[in-house]
This record gives structure tokens, C-alpha cells and sequence, in this order.
């Protein structure tokens, strides 16, 4: 009975069962979200891990006079230790801290949001595609088997990439983590095996980070794309969804789809994209993306193609650019306030 009385006390409160408990700084990103959420989408740009001489964030500058909010950061190369990359904790800390090295001209805001994915390299071959390596996650009667050599592999790279979520802990970065994404696509290793094994090993990895690490830094995205990869509300604080369209309209028909997997619990973000939708277009169409993630430039100089996804006229043109950043639909750091979010 006392169980049952607590049970309804959290609730009249409006506190999830569920739901780990954030450290102060996660928990005031969340707030500041939540206040945004609806009115203004926040501007993200990822970074270019694997080239390290290219700097995403002074691109954005260059062309619209102000940073994104939000900078995207992920460890590809951490657990197989090769190439460039490894500076990417480094990196979010300076963003977090506002120690990044700003163009002299800027005045505004300083000290970004950060996000973290993880292509995650496993198995023999230190792949993330399926289709180069035969890694596949350990299941089996409806759970994942922890006897499995396998398993051990993800144990120990589960360990050394919570080391430097601890060390972004202990700077005091909030990190919004987007593991496992695009599992639905098939087309990484954690997705090959189906939903299933998919939702025990991102369920796995929630209860491990959380509960045994003590990660309480980290605001889950989840990113699975398909609600029966959804591992369920109590493991989920943000839904989001990749989108590499032809058109800079609204994408509202995915916006719509991903609303749906937490049945509109979760905030919706376009955590990673292409062409980013129209601002105007999408408000009218209530696609009210929570942030829109551009992938990154592959090149270093100024031959760009379409695989340049900033940089490029072909994706997303100058003048199109800076209209996307001028818009009041748009959340950009100069105009981000000291107490918005930390």
C-alpha cells in the first residue's frame, strides 16, 4: 500500500517513475528545451570527426555571422583508436565551457549545447556497417546473451566510451546521447539483428550508463526511426529523426511518424539532415522540429559537392543559408541568454 500511495504521490507531482535522474546542468537543458519547444527550433551543426582540420563551426560563422547552439560530436573512432577524432571530448568541453575559438568579430552568447552519436565500430573488423562486418548483437530466447563472446567485446566498449562520458561529467557537460541510431535502416550491425535484440542492448545500455556508471549527464535521444524499435517512454527523454531529403519542405509526414512512437510524449528533433527544412514552411505545418542537426562537409578546401552538406550550393545554398539562420523560427547562439540553460 505505502508502495502504491508513493507511486501516486510522483505522479500528482508530474515526475516520471521511470525517467533517471538528470544532474543540475542536464536538468536545466531539458527545462530550457522544453521552454523552446514549439516556438523556435535550435540550430545544430556536426562536426567533421574523421578530418580534424576542418572546423564546422567557423563554416557556419563565415556565412551567417553567428554559431549554432548546438554542436554534434561523435566517438567513430574511439573504441578502434585510428585516424583523426580523437579530440572530440576535447572539443565538446571547450563548446560547453565557451572556450572555443571564436572569430574576434563575435560579441554575442558563448558556450553551446552539445550532442554525442556513436558510430560504434565492433567486431573483428572494427565496422559499424553490417554489410562489412559479421559483429551482430548477442540474443537469444527473448534476451541478450551475456555468456557470449560478443557480449564481452560490447562490455568492454561500453566501458571505454562511458570513461569519457565520465570525463564530460566531471567538466559538468550535459550531453544529449544518440546511440544506436538509424537501427531501423538495417544498415549497422545493431540494427541487422531486428527490433528485438535492437531494444535489449539500447535497454542494456540505458540501465548500465544510468544506474551502474552513474551517467545522469546524459538526456537520451532516440533515434531507432520506426516505433517498434521504440524502446519504450521510461528510456527515452527526446525522439528524433535522420532526414536526407530532395526539398527543403517541412518533412512533416516524418515529424508526424516519430511524434507517434512515444505516442507525443517526446520532443521530436531532425537529428540529422541534409537540407534543412524551411523554417516558414514548417511552422505552418506544425513540424516543429525541437533542433535540425546538418551533417557534416567532407572536404577541407572549397571544391564542394553534395556530400558537402553545408557547404555545398547543390544542398544548401549561401542564400538559403542565411535566411535559415536570420529567421526568429531559428535559435542561434547570439541570441541564446546568460541562465537559458546554465
Amino acid at each position: 500500500m505505502k508502495k502504491i500511495i508513493s507511486a501516486l504521490a510522483v505522479l500528482l507531482l508530474g515526475i516520471s517513475l521511470f525517467a533517471a535522474p538528470k544532474s543540475k546542468e542536464a536538468q536545466q537543458v531539458m527545462d530550457f528545451l522544453k521552454s523552446v519547444y514549439g516556438k523556435q527550433t535550435v540550430s545544430g551543426q556536426m562536426d567533421l570527426t574523421w578530418n580534424d582540420s576542418v572546423d564546422m563551426a567557423k563554416r557556419i560563422y563565415k556565412d551567417t555571422g553567428t554559431y549554432p547552439v548546438l554542436m554534434g560530436y561523435d566517438f567513430l573512432n574511439y573504441t578502434a583508436r585510428q585516424g583523426d577524432g580523437l579530440n572530440q571530448t576535447q572539443e565538446a568541453i571547450k563548446w560547453w565551457k565557451g572556450e572555443y575559438d571564436y572569430d574576434r568579430s563575435y560579441s554575442g552568447f558563448k558556450g553551446g549545447l552539445v550532442t554525442f552519436t556513436w558510430h560504434w565500430r565492433a567486431g573483428r573488423e572494427k565496422e559499424f556497417y553490417s554489410n562489412r562486418t559479421k559483429f551482430r548483437i548477442p540474443y537469444a530466447d527473448g534476451k541478450l546473451n551475456e555468456e557470449a563472446a560478443e557480449f564481452s567485446q560490447l562490455k568492454r566498449n561500453l566501458d571505454s566510451i562511458a570513461k569519457q562520458l565520465q570525463i564530460l561529467k566531471d567538466e559538468g557537460v550535459p550531453v544529449l546521447w544518440r546511440p544506436l541510431h538509424e537501427a531501423s535502416g538495417k544498415w549497422f550491425w545493431w540494427g541487422a539483428s531486428g527490433p528485438e535484440a535492437y531494444k535489449a542492448l539500447y535497454r542494456y545500455m540505458y540501465t548500465y550508463y544510468t544506474e551502474e556508471k552513474g551517467l545522469d549527464n546524459l538526456i537520451w535521444v532516440w533515434n531507432g526511426q520506426g516505433k517498434e524499435w521504440y524502446p519504450g517512454d521510461e528510456y527515452v527523454d527526446i525522439t528524433g529523426e535522420d532526414i536526407y531529403a530532395n526539398d527543403h519542405e517541412s518533412q512533416k509526414k516524418k515529424f508526424l511518424e516519430c511524434k507517434a512512437s512515444s505516442k507525443g510524449k517526446k520532443m521530436v528533433a531532425l537529428t540529422e539532415c541534409g537540407r534543412i527544412p524551411d523554417p516558414v514552411k514548417a511552422y505552418e505545418d506544425d513540424a516543429t522540429w525541437l533542433y535540425f542537426m546538418v551533417w557534416n562537409d567532407k572536404t577541407a578546401d572549397g571544391n564542394f559537392t553534395a556530400e558537402d552538406f553545408w557547404s555545398s550550393e547543390k544542398v544548401n545554398a549561401l542564400d538559403f543559408r542565411k535566411e535559415v539562420y536570420a529567421s526568429d523560427k531559428i535559435l542561434t547562439l547570439d541570441e541564446v541568454k546568460p541562465g537559458d540553460y546554465k
